[in-house]
């Protein structure tokens, strides 16, 4: 991205200058513009080639390992950090809030930084070296398996709160319509039908249950109660199922799971039971439904 973004600025500077062939007036502009293009595109072949060259013979490395080293590197590093998912993990949620795909916006910077990192613990694990001791925590799967639970905002917890606390017909019955599609993280019928998104009485559990669950995921790995991750799986992976798969085979990322599961209820339920008792004061009828 990075080369493409100079070379291209580069190319624009060059096409402007006088380093272009000049062609007649009476010449069609379509041919003008091709002939105009042929030095700038020269220009940059021979000079890429040339520094791609030079850094071969006298440094043994590639243009694309130098921007890896210097610039990849330490973002991959610094993403790896709790500061970096817990921001992560606001600003997901918090575009959420307000109808955006979080995780579609936030995609390239996850998959970038994220993935090169449950890879490199991948081919560690397929080597032999156990799922506690390879080097990464904060992944691609680490989210997927242990933040968002049920889809962005843990909400297959805010799913079981509406069953364990919830009265009201019409809660119950967008939990009923959500809930087999929440087992696969799918969660837009429960984010657009509660709903969730420009809902103030939820916004609050719905940012920090994501934040808290980070957090306990984080100290549970990083304190060796629990494998880092070691497998890529389809987002869609049920929880429980995925706990155990990305852990390389451990029942203690099932246990997580359970736990941040439990937490995110717990966290939930004050809210919900909140949200019913404004509808119920908004539209009395509803009490009875």
């Amino acid at each position: 991205m990075i080369t493409s973004l100079v070379i291209t600025e580069f190319f624009r500077l060059l096409f402007h200058s006088k380093f272009t062939i000049r062609m007649p007036k009476t010449v069609p502009d379509g041919i003008v513009k091709s002939f105009k293009a042929l030095v700038p595109a020269l220009i940059i072949l021979l000079g890429v080639g040339l520094f791609q060259t030079l850094l071969t013979v006298l440094a043994e490395t590639s243009l694309h390992q130098l921007i890896f080293d210097t610039i990849q590197k330490p973002i991959q590093s610094l993403s790896n950090s709790l500061p970096a998912a817990l921001i992560i993990a606001f600003l997901n949620h918090f575009l959420w809030f307000f109808g955006l795909h979080g995780t579609n916006i936030l995609g390239p910077i996850l998959d970038s930084t994220y993935l090169p990192l449950i890879e490199k613990n991948q081919q560690l694990f397929a080597h032999g070296t156990s799922a506690f001791d390879v080097p990464y925590i904060v992944t691609k799967p680490f989210f997927d398996s242990y933040v968002f639970l049920g889809g962005s905002g843990a909400t297959i917890a805010l799913l079981i709160a509406i069953f364990i606390s919830v009265k009201i017909k019409q809660y119950r019955t967008i939990a009923n319509l959500s809930a087999p599609a929440g087992i696969f993280n799918i969660n837009e019928p429960v984010l657009f039908g509660l709903p969730i998104v420009l809902n103030p009485m939820l916004l609050i559990p719905f940012i920090l249950t994501p934040i808290v669950l980070t957090l306990s995921s984080y100290f549970a790995i990083s304190l060796g109660f629990v494998p880092k991750t070691v497998a890529i799986l389809p987002w869609t992976t049920p929880p429980l199922i995925s706990g155990y798969l990305v852990t390389g085979g451990h029942i203690s990322g099932v246990i997580l799971q359970l736990i941040n599961l439990t937490i995110a209820v717990l966290l939930y339920l004050p809210f919900i039971k909140s949200a019913e008792k404004a509808l119920l004061k908004a539209n009395p009828i509803t009490e009875g439904e």
